[in-house]
């Protein structure tokens, strides 16, 4: 099959759009992504493990916002061109951003429509903008040939929004070869060798990440050494800095840009306990889980985690035993507890992260999406049963959701 895939996202780091393009590539699509890259300043194209990409600029994040949103309209446009091209047999659509044209292009082309959703897209406003969203969802949703999510909560709260189930495919990483090697984030960064390393990876989204709670805990804590390695605006960066210097922790924190994708493994691998960072900022935060939350696992990290259904389930209900301790976001006593708890028995914890692997791979994950594609070019067969990836499991949604 030809299948376009469409994103409005730094493909830079983006993952899972890489590795489901990959995925299929490899399965024997031919896969063309039409994204973004903030490092770029020019549309340009590559080839990379079968998958051609058509990037297009996206704006810098230190623009003013007007001068930004201008840009970020005219790249918009740029894509929605490159949309145009060719004749896919399925049009996959990563989030709503660009479902318009991606409804059209797959209604010109008689293509199907997949709706791949990351995010509770709808959760992150309020009142009428709420209300448009989730209806236009709704009208891509029930478009749509096939529907993917990334977890059985977010599963569960759109199947009852919307009305049908959607497929499950989670944000595992891949296994990193055998050969990789760990940073040495000690030697690097100057640590000393008794300290533990906490790590934090992605976004550095101040209103969705509990940074303050974390680097609260961390002033009573001075046996660990924080790093964070993401991405933000030059202004967003100095206002964590400004909140670690209050904590009185910036010897004990070091703040690194982001790393390649293909690396990024290496550098978690260097750390001892991951911390996933969420607060209940919205829905989309409570139902979530991240990459980084399987990276760490992946990478053999025991972790620590805000007390959300799937971040639980990862860290507490694992088959192979507990890889961590949950908190409270909205508590720096209880990330504390988290801390102490973990590094108590952090050998245990890290012991049973590195079982979890196979679970957690993409290697196995990624037999959902090929098998949803491959019914997909079936002949005769191009509405499948969604709903033949995991089941969604019901979820514990707060009250007033």
């Amino acid at each position: 099959m030809k299948i376009l895939m469409a994103v409005v996202s730094d493909l830079r780091s983006d993952a899972r759009v890489r590795r489901e393009a990959a995925a299929l590539a490899a399965d024997g699509h031919d896969v063309r992504v039409v994204g973004f890259d903030s490092g770029v300043r020019r549309r340009s194209s590559a080839v990379e493990e079968g998958v051609r990409y058509d990037v297009v600029p996206f704006p810098s994040r230190n623009l003013p916002r007007l001068l930004r949103l201008a840009c970020a309209g005219i790249g918009a446009a740029r894509a929605v061109l490159l949309m145009g091209r060719g004749r896919p047999d399925a049009v996959h659509c990563h989030n709503l951003h660009l479902s318009l044209p991606a409804l059209l292009v797959a209604r010109r082309n008689g293509a199907a429509l997949v709706y791949d959703a990351h995010e509770l897209e709808a959760c992150k406003y309020r009142g009428p903008v709420r209300w448009v969203i989730q209806r236009w969802e709704r009208v891509v949703w029930r478009h749509s040939h096939v529907r993917i999510t990334t977890n059985p909560s977010r599963a569960a709260y759109l199947e009852q929004l919307h009305g049908s189930r959607p497929a499950v495919i989670g944000n595992y990483p891949r296994t990193p070869d055998p050969g990789m090697e760990p940073k040495d984030l000690r030697s690097r960064l100057g640590i000393p060798r008794h300290r533990l390393v906490l790590i934090f990876q992605g976004g550095f989204y101040l209103d969705s990440r509990c940074f303050g709670a974390v680097a609260a805990a961390l002033r009573g804590l001075p046996d660990w050494h924080w790093v964070l390695i993401g991405f933000g605006s030059d202004d967003t960066v100095r206002k964590l800095r400004d909140l670690i210097a209050e904590c009185g922790i910036e010897d004990r924190t070091s703040i690194l840009p982001a790393a390649p994708v293909d690396e990024l493994l290496s550098y978690t691998a260097g750390a001892d306990v991951g911390v996933v960072a969420l607060t209940h900022s919205g829905l989309n935060c409570y139902l979530g889980d991240t990459n980084k939350l399987f990276e760490y696992l992946m990478a053999g990290l025991a972790v620590v985690g805000s007390d959300f259904p799937e971040v639980r389930r990862a860290v507490l209900e694992s088959p192979a035993g507990p890889t961590g301790a949950v908190f409270d976001p909205a508590s720096s006593a209880s990330v504390a507890q988290a801390l102490r708890e973990v590094a108590a028995d952090l050998a245990t914890f890290r012991r049973n992260a590195g079982r979890t692997r196979a679970a957690y791979s993409w290697e196995s994950e990624s037999r959902t999406l090929t098998r949803l594609y491959r019914a997909l070019a079936r002949p005769g067969d191009t509405r499948p049963d969604t709903e033949q990836g995991r089941p969604a499991e019901p979820s514990t949604l707060p009250k007033g959701a």
